[in-house]
């Protein structure tokens, strides 16, 4: 190649990586990290984790895809955001959370999402026949029931968390980690929910939403809390402890003011676990919040600051906490607005009747014979029914009863002896109107000359 080609092809990508940001680095294709920003424009995937250190925001543009085999590490004192409206896969290594620890002696860091199609799987630990299972965001477990988890917010987006140690096999012994939250051995982190669309499924004995699978040692650490003001939640499972042997004194807070939850249960779990759950409904609209569990706990706490009532009940009963403990069966329920909503009123309008009177001849040697019918009314542009009835007042006093009016506005002129004048007949036509119409009397009267 000559010399001045190849001092060309520098000059070239001097320019190039020149206009370049100085702190944009290309990771890899699809790939960008700009200072605090990771962002994902094409389809990517990653075989190691990815580890967060500081404070970091993912940004997921449209159509892209995160594949993340070995999840994504948060640990303590870390921060990771996720927003944009691309899709994200993390699914934890061994002994790792899809979202979050990276083992069980390091607490999960801060996860907030604000976008994103977002799975998240819990890893899987395999020791001496036992599967000891990671949650889908939040902690890492392992035999040692250590850590705890730490902070998880979900303002958007819809997210699918899955904690390890779901049952395979029956040759292990599982242990299971929740969808969100802690992982075996571990109690529920901090969980606030203000939105979005967000399922999830613990793994064995574990809750949807909540502690791990037996958190007894960690109770010691610190206390769950999980708190929910809006969104669409779905919980293959308990939202609070774990469905099997809870720690020890373990206790939770859970605060529910909003979103259309759908749950398993709620509440404690088993053991000596304690919720103390309250129900403080502060929307506009009624059908703002609808809750469908149920409650098996009956060493639950449970607070009502605002009044619910038990779906399908018209008289619309205030639970009481002991409505919610004394069957182990489903309730759905829906705040009590203290003044119903009332309905809009409808503003009728005038009837649109036009009634048109001819008037008519008719032969007196004809009526002499036999009756006739005479076509003396046209009605238009009526709604609603419409009736006739002749009107005494006004009509010929000798004819009166000699005349009937059809229900189609026909008169009918019985036979007989007529004097040769003019008669006169009053008819009352009625329009009945309908739910956006008001009603229309119109009084005619049709003029029958006899000759």
């Amino acid at each position: 190649m000559k010399k001045s080609k190849v001092i060309a092809i520098v000059i070239t990508l001097a320019m190039v990586f020149g206009m370049m940001p100085m702190n944009l680095s290309v990771v890899s294709a699809g790939m960008v990290e700009d200072g605090d920003k990771i962002i994902i424009t094409g389809e990517v995937t990653l075989d190691e984790r990815l580890e967060i250190e500081g404070d970091k925001t993912l940004v997921l543009e449209k159509d892209c895809l995160l594949n993340a085999t070995k999840g994504i590490g948060v640990n303590k004192e870390q921060k990771l955001t996720i927003e944009g409206e691309g899709k994200l896969v993390a699914t934890g290594g061994t002994g790792q959370a899809g979202i979050g620890a990276d083992n069980y002696d390091v607490r999960c860091g801060t996860v907030i999402i604000n976008g994103g199609d977002i799975t998240a799987i819990g890893g899987e630990e395999i020791q001496s026949g036992d599967c000891y299972g990671s949650s889908g965001i939040g902690g890492a477990g392992s035999h040692y029931i250590l850590s705890p988890g730490g902070v998880i917010i979900i303002n958007g987006g819809k997210v699918n968390a899955q904690g390890g140690g779901m049952v395979r096999e029956e040759q292990l012994d599982y242990k299971g980690a929740a969808g969100i939250g802690g992982a075996n051995g571990q109690m529920c982190c901090e969980v606030v929910i203000n939105g979005g669309y967000v399922e999830a499924e613990g793994g064995s004995c574990s809750a949807a939403i909540g502690s791990g699978n037996c958190p007894w040692a960690a109770s010691r650490f610190r206390q769950g809390s999980i708190d929910i003001t809006g969104g669409t939640i779905v919980a293959h499972g308990n939202i609070g402890g774990a469905t099997w042997h809870s720690g020890e004194d373990e206790s939770f807070n859970i605060s529910i003011s909003g979103g259309n939850i759908t749950a398993n249960q709620m509440g404690g779990g088993q053991g000596n676990s304690v919720a103390n759950i309250t129900f403080d409904w502060t929307k506009e609209s009624a059908s703002s919040t609808r809750i469908d569990t149920r409650f098996t706990n009956l060493s639950d706490q449970i607070v009502f600051k605002k009044a619910y009532y038990r779906e399908g009940d018209t008289k619309r009963t205030a639970l009481t906490p002991e409505d919610l403990t004394k069957d182990d069966t489903s309730i759905v329920m829906i705040p009590l607005v203290t003044d119903p909503p009332k309905p809009t009123p409808v503003v009728k309008k005038a009837n649109t009747i036009k009634v048109t009177a001819k008037k008519k001849k008719i032969k007196a040697k004809k009526l002499k014979k036999k009756s006739r019918k005479v076509k003396a009314l046209k009605v238009k542009n009526a709604v609603g029914k419409v009736t006739f009835k002749k009107v005494k007042k006004g009509t010929t006093k000798k004819i009166y009863k000699k005349v009937k009016i059809t229900k189609k506005g026909i008169i009918k002129l019985k036979k007989g002896k007529y004097k040769k004048k003019t008669y006169k007949i009053k008819i009352k036509i009625r329009a009945a109107g309908n739910a956006n119409y008001y009603s229309k009397v119109i009084k005619k009267t049709v003029k029958i000359k006899v000759k």
